[in-house]
């Protein structure tokens, strides 16, 4: 009875269409499952600080930043979070990682914008620094002036040890309006403007601040920046 098989040339040919195809696919299996993670923690640190801001109203602390002194808001805002670890306010004192500071103490950890050229407005995070157990970077800045006084408040979402340090990828930005926690670039929000702050083709120290919104309403939209920015 004849016996039959594959060849030498026939097994090598199989293998080599599997590994075409394998470096065809996992690529985009990893990107989905990134982009899959990163939403998952946008969405657990948003649903975290709205959760604060609750705790605060329900025991009558006033969510106001116009009745704080400047700097001290999140002092406050602390005492609704469990395990966090205190940064203070960035520009007073160095702390050892995970705290973030202007001067970043391990090299390329500054925070960019979106398109990656400019650093980003390190002024809008200097009024708090908190950790979380997750090791979630969350930032607070009182703007004063101009006859406003609002509260922001920024999360990088995988800690700033953690790359790509980059607004709209991986550092988010929420705006306090009347006791409410809104996602930056909604309405009536202090930067709305998607082609000025939410545009990979544009070259600013703002440019990514106003992409919460995006990532918050659009489930794709992970997907999208990580496969657009390298």
């Amino acid at each position: 009875m004849k016996k039959t098989g594959f060849t030498l040339a026939e097994v090598l040919i199989t293998l080599g269409i599997i590994g075409v195809v394998a470096a065809m696919t996992i690529p985009t299996l990893m990107n989905a499952h990134k982009a899959a993670r990163y939403r998952s923690q946008f969405l657990k640190s948003y649903s975290t600080l709205q959760q604060a801001f609750r705790l605060m109203q329900e025991d009558d602390v006033s969510t106001d930043p116009a009745t704080y002194p400047h700097g001290t808001y999140y002092q406050t805002f602390r005492n609704y979070l469990k395990g966090t670890l205190d940064c203070e306010r960035i520009g007073r004192e160095v702390k050892n990682p995970p705290c973030w500071t202007r001067n970043a103490p391990i090299e390329n950890k500054t925070y960019k914008s979106l398109d990656k050229k400019s650093n980003v407005n390190t002024g809008l995070l200097d009024d708090g620094q908190l950790v979380l157990p997750d090791g979630t970077n969350v930032y607070f800045e009182n703007v004063a002036g101009t006859g406003e006084y609002i509260v922001l408040v920024s999360v990088d979402i995988n800690g700033y040890m953690s790359p790509p340090n980059r607004w709209g990828y991986d550092l988010f930005t929420f705006q306090m309006i009347d006791g409410e926690l809104k996602v930056m670039g909604d309405i009536n929000t202090k930067y709305t403007s998607q082609q000025t702050y939410c545009n990979p083709a544009t070259s600013n120290a703002l440019n990514g601040i106003a992409c919460a919104i995006n990532a918050k309403n659009n489930p794709d939209y992970f997907k999208k920046i990580i496969k657009e920015l390298k």
